[in-house]
């Protein structure tokens, strides 16, 4: 990446703005005699016209340094000496108006230069903006410039302060510009507005589209063109330490980071998170993911002397919520309690389901009346554990409907909440045709999927979860295959994502959301951007006749095409 000059420290993103001042072209043409007088009429009539417009715009800018950058520009505009010189040079070389401005105003400059004049070093930019708006005129043509009228990103090849202060400055949130001096006067204006700017973006004008996101840090010199909400996120937690005096504990922010990696086919791929407790939210803020993938609910009532009323549950959900990005995406389980992880008002495991049990379905209406309640405003997911039977599942989500229902029938404000279920069982992978079709998504858990088709316990010694058999490889083939089928988004969470060794494979069958713990998050996206894979029309063959472990590796490696980095910064 090449860096710019930071001008004014900040972060700030936003949908681009691109204003192109391009100098206009100017062709010497060679004018007779006869033709001289009409050309230096032309020149004076448009000087006349040029000054009017100044003052038309001084009087329409409420900017008082706005109204001082057009005062020096109609004192160039009418300075006789430069006038005279332009004057001069039509008639002594008998070539047309714009050829003379452009050179006059250029010799103009190099003397200023050359004297060593502090004030055209300040103002050499807007001498030669001024040269253009002449040759502009002369041709009767104008530099219209952006509307803005929301929070953006100016990006231009150049901009006199005159004209940055005539826009809604309000909405223009940074600034980008290719060309610029640290000290001119539009640097200082910038630094007096304290918008954040960088200056000599190379091609930023070419590179960037008008409307893309945009962030730029200007406290760590880099630009990001469809940066990941993540890294979004990262930068502002960044700016904060920056303004709190506490630069030695910021997090680096690696360039890889600048968008989210696309598969072969084109789709994004997100790395989603784990999460435990409210606690390992603050990891969060440090640490790459597009969002939660899983957060297992049953953990954070583990020390309630008594089962949690609908209240308690619901102000824990709020101070989640309250804790993320509005855009941060969170799946909820629903509680998922097993021997190793009882509640201490709980003395038998289960899955908080639609069953036999009343007592546990009306937890279950209980959970998801607090989840609903606290999800208003926000996009979230709700998921189901250990189910594979197809009324079951139909039965969780019309009991999920009636009481989102319910509660918005009373007056309850809710989100946007997605339903889904967890592939973690043979069954339920072997149903999944038929499941995707009833939910929004799926999330394999490879831990019990492991466990339940090698029919083997977890506390085995000699049991893995990180490793990948032919079986259960074939059960989340079928998974995937099935759900991308019905266009249903499946995650794949568990200790088989830990393992990178798998990572070309699961991309290659159709894999695009990961879910891990956070330990792991920033080791999954640099492999993630690190690979390139191909997509191999005969996997599911290939699939099929995988017979050891070995294969497995060796079909994962085949897949590897070439190594490096995929994203997108200004380079």
């Amino acid at each position: 990446m090449q860096e710019g000059f930071v001008i004014t420290e900040g972060v700030a993103c936003g949908p681009a703005v691109i204003f192109k001042n391009d100098s206009p072209m100017v062709n010497i043409v060679h004018i007779s005699p006869e033709q001289v007088d009409a050309e230096i009429n032309l020149y004076l009539n448009t000087v006349d016209r040029t000054y009017r417009l100044f003052l038309s715009e001084k009087n329409n800018v409420s900017a008082d340094m706005a109204k001082e950058f057009l005062d020096a520009a109609i004192l160039y505009l009418t300075d006789n000496y430069i006038k005279e010189r332009i004057i001069h040079k039509i008639k002594d070389e008998l070539c047309n108006a714009e050829a003379a401005v452009m050179q006059c105003y250029h010799e103009y400059i190099s003397d200023l230069i050359g004297m060593n004049d502090p004030f055209v070093l300040h103002n050499e930019f807007e001498l030669h903006n001024l040269a253009e708006t002449i040759i502009l005129e002369l041709r009767k043509k104008k530099v219209h410039l952006p509307e803005i009228t929301e929070d953006s990103i100016l990006i231009c090849n150049n901009i006199t302060p005159a004209q940055f202060l005539t826009m809604n400055t309000e909405h223009i949130k940074g600034v980008l510009l290719e060309d610029g001096n640290t000290q001119s006067h539009l640097a200082i204006v910038l630094r007096g507005s304290k918008i954040p700017a960088i200056f000599n973006v190379s091609n930023a004008t070419k590179v960037i589209q008008n409307g893309e996101t945009v962030l730029v840090d200007a406290y760590a010199n880099r630009i990001y063109i469809s940066p990941l909400d993540e890294l979004i996120w990262q930068s502002f937690n960044n700016a904060k330490k920056y303004q709190s005096g506490n630069e030695r504990h910021t997090d680096t922010i690696k360039p890889l980071m600048a968008q989210y990696k696309t598969s072969p086919d084109g789709e994004r791929m997100r790395i989603l998170a784990n999460i435990n407790s409210v606690a390992e939210l603050t990891k969060l803020t440090c640490l790459p993911s597009s969002g939660i993938g899983l957060f297992r609910t049953e953990f954070l009532f583990m020390n309630c002397s008594h089962e949690p009323s609908e209240e308690e549950q619901y102000l824990v959900y709020k101070k989640i919520m309250d804790m993320l990005p509005r855009n941060y995406e969170i799946t909820f389980r629903t509680f998922d309690f097993s021997a190793d992880k009882l509640p201490l008002y709980m003395s038998m495991s289960s899955a908080f389901n639609v069953d036999s049990n009343q007592h546990n379905k009306q937890s279950l209406i209980k959970q998801l009346r607090a989840i609903i309640r606290a999800s208003a405003k926000r996009h979230i997911r709700i998921m189901f554990p250990m189910v594979a039977e197809y009324e079951q599942v139909r039965e969780l989500v019309d009991l999920f409907n009636s009481v989102k229902s319910l509660l918005m029938d009373t007056g309850h404000e809710v989100g946007w909440i997605k339903i889904g279920i967890m592939i973690e069982t043979p069954a339920g992978a072997i149903m999944s045709d038929s499941l995707a079709q009833i939910v929004d998504f799926f999330s394999i858990g490879t831990n019990d999927l492991t466990q339940y088709t090698e029919a083997c316990s977890r506390e085995d010694p000699t049991h893995r979860n990180d490793e990948l058999t032919p079986a259960v490889l074939k059960l989340i083939n079928l998974t995937v295959h099935n759900a991308r089928k019905h266009h249903t988004p499946v995650c794949i969470c568990g200790e088989l994502v830990h393992n990178l060794d798998y990572l070309a494979l699961f991309i290659s069958m159709g894999l695009r959301d990961f879910s891990v713990a956070p330990f792991y998050l920033n080791r999954l996206l640099e492999k993630i951007h690190e690979l390139e894979v191909k997509i191999e029309p005969l996997l599911d063959e290939k699939i099929d006749c995988i017979r050891t472990k070995n294969e497995i590796y060796d079909l994962n490696d085949s897949l590897i095409t070439t190594h490096g980095s995929n994203r997108r910064i200004i380079d």
